[in-house]
Order: structure tokens, then C-alpha cells, then sequence
């Protein structure tokens, strides 16, 4: 394969195969010892307008860790620890389980045979070796005023409150039925950029009697639904 087709890691270094871990649209992430270090997609070939267009994804990305993680050395309850912004990467604690969505192909059982085990997009949650989840990925996180109120507020990307709990809806579906949907909520705004759109109900799945916690799964997917207790929080 040509060099061009290498990516580039963040000390200038081509990033061998085996090491990476997931990419993204502007992110790879690549494994090094114990540590999971996510930095921006670089190719020899693209220019510097475009290296700096993911780099500064990468910095979006980090002013979230900063917010929600103020202390390095104190790690927050279901997110992945984060051990470090060093320039423009950031380093995570390798979870050796790998992602939910990847468990849920390759090991879960659909429907009765999870409910009876009673075993949030899944492919952003990571499992460590004794299957505890962690969210992953802020990429497309929005920091917003501490004093924001969460009930009204939508990002510039028309991300809300109500979108993040669709998406946690379709979570709970993925692992209780075992099936991907596939359903993303992001569209082209005819740009560069997505923009979130709240599905109509026609479009998300149907849900039968014997699917655990449907009213709740139904909830997330009505906007608005879970009101003023669905928009509690800060500014985040």
C-alpha cells in the first residue's frame, strides 16, 4: 500500500495496522501499552487546512474532558478515565472488553434470553474485562453554560436533551433485543455539517408486549416526553 494511504500519528510516526483501535470521520484512536490515545486523522497527503480542521475536533474534544473530569487523577463514575490532554490527543484507559455494540453482536442473546439475565449510540460505550460499561466518546459533545436549561436548549447542531434520549432509547433497545437498528439521527444540513432531527415515531421500531421496559424505551423515543425530569442536569 502507498505511504499516502498511511495515517500519520501525532509525533509525525505512520501508525502501524494492529494498533488501531476504531476510526472515525476526523479520529483514530490507537492502542499504546495501557493506554487508548485518540488523535486526529492525518494522511501524508492531506493539506494543512484539513490536518487542522480534525486537530481542532480533537481540542473541541478535550474542553469537554476538561469539564467533565477537572482532576486527571480522579476518574468519573461511568465515563472512562481519562489520563491525560497531551497536545492534541487524548489519552483513555484501555477497556479490554471492547464496545457494547461489538458484545452485542458476538455474544448477546435477543429478547427473552437477555431479559431473563437482565443483562447507552453502543458503539461510543466500552466494556473493561469484567463487562462494566463506560461511556467513550464526547466527540460530539456540546459544553454549555452551567446555568443552561437543558428543557430549551439545542447546540449548534440542533443536538437537545430530547435527541440524547431517543439515542438512549435506541441503546436499550440494541441491548435488550439484540438488534442494531442502524438509525442515526444526524443528517446533512447540505454542508459539511450534521444536524440532529428527532425521528418520527413511524420510523424507530416497533415494540411488542414482551419487551422489557418498552414504556420507558417508548418515552425516550416521544420528544419531550419525560419533561422537566428528563432535563434535569447542569449545563452539559
Amino acid at each position: 500500500m502507498s505511504a499516502v494511504y498511511w495515517l500519520i500519528d501525532d509525533e509525525g510516526h505512520y501508525i502501524k495496522a494492529h494498533t488501531i483501535l476504531a476510526t472515525g470521520d476526523a479520529a483514530v484512536v490507537v492502542q499504546r501499552d495501557d493506554v487508548a490515545i485518540k488523535m486526529a486523522i492525518v494522511y501524508k497527503n492531506f493539506t494543512l487546512e484539513k490536518v487542522e480542521e480534525n486537530r481542532h475536533g480533537i481540542r473541541r474534544e478535550q474542553e469537554v474532558w476538561q469539564r467533565i473530569q477537572p482532576n486527571i487523577d480522579t476518574p468519573v463514575e461511568g465515563i472512562v478515565h481519562c489520563l491525560g490532554l497531551p497536545g492534541d490527543t487524548i489519552e483513555l484507559r484501555y477497556m479490554s472488553g471492547g464496545t457494547l455494540s461489538k458484545f452485542l453482536k458476538h455474544r448477546a442473546r435477543p429478547s427473552i434470553e437477555l431479559q431473563k439475565r437482565c443483562d447507552i449510540l453502543s458503539r461510543n460505550i466500552l466494556l473493561d474485562g469484567s463487562l462494566n460499561v463506560v461511556i467513550a466518546d464526547l466527540g460530539a459533545s456540546t459544553i454549555m453554560p452551567i446555568d443552561t436549561v437543558m428543557m430549551d436548549a439545542v447546540d449548534d447542531y440542533n443536538c437537545s436533551i430530547w435527541t440524547d434520549l431517543c439515542q438512549l432509547g435506541l441503546v436499550f433497545y440494541e441491548i435488550i433485543t439484540g438488534t442494531q437498528t442502524g438509525i442515526s439521527l444526524y443528517h446533512s444540513s447540505g454542508g459539511d455539517d450534521l444536524i440532529a432531527v428527532f425521528p418520527s415515531r413511524d420510523i424507530l421500531p416497533s415494540l411488542g408486549k414482551r419487551i422489557w421496559d418498552r414504556d420507558i424505551i417508548e418515552t425516550c423515543w416521544r420528544e419531550g416526553g419525560y419533561g422537566t425530569e428528563g432535563a434535569g442536569g447542569g449545563g452539559f
